[in-house]
């Protein structure tokens, strides 16, 4: 009786909220507003988490890449769990435990980070190129091209160009994460929920 409807309640909940997530990950991708849309691309499935627990977070994700992969191919699905899906169970799992932000920061940041370097293999994969190779290689050029624009001898060496690169993208996650914890404590209070304050 009462578990069978809170199991069914659940399953529609989950359905719904992947849909959303799901059809937003989709319109935001062929509008060209998935930069613009990006703090908000997440929230289905943190909402899932908060309403009925992380397992239904994952659910929600496994059904958001069925859903992309049928609507957009394997790439663009396997993209969304990489970029979003991950950071997705992360800021889920933090609400949803409550946990304080000095930790779930730090932790959404890894998700990110993670998602972003197992995203750029993928694409390495498809494109058979080494992208992260490239980029560095495209940042040390271009840092030698303006150093003799500007008469200068001496260039970055190719560890000072990693070491910057991974140091913008570990203070990129950082900020981006905490400006998701303070967009998320605002909706989700004002949806009802309980959240630590900001």
């Amino acid at each position: 009786g009462i578990q069978n409807q809170e199991d069914i309640k659940g399953l529609v909940e989950t359905s719904m909220l992947a849909a959303v997530a799901g059809l937003s990950y989709t319109f935001a991708t062929l509008l060209k507003l998935e930069g613009y849309l990006s703090y908000v691309l997440p929230l289905p499935i943190v909402l899932a988490s908060v309403r009925s627990g992380i397992r239904s977070s994952f659910n929600c994700v496994i059904v958001v890449f069925l859903l992309l992969f049928v609507l957009m191919g394997p790439v663009r699905a396997v993209t969304y769990v990489l970029v979003y899906g991950l950071l997705s169970l992360s800021l889920g799992a933090s609400f949803r435990s409550s946990l304080p932000w000095v930790v779930s920061v730090p932790l959404g940041a890894c998700a990110r980070i993670a998602g972003q370097w197992l995203y750029i293999m993928v694409t390495s994969w498809v494109t058979n190129e080494n992208l992260l190779e490239l980029l560095i290689t495209n940042a040390h050029t271009l840092l030698d091209n303006m150093s003799s624009w500007m008469g200068s001898s001496g260039s970055a060496s190719f560890s000072c160009v990693t070491i910057t690169l991974v140091s913008m993208l570990v203070v990129n996650a950082l900020f981006y994460v905490f400006m998701m914890h303070v967009l998320y404590t605002i909706i989700l209070g004002g949806m009802g929920y309980k959240v630590r304050p900001l």
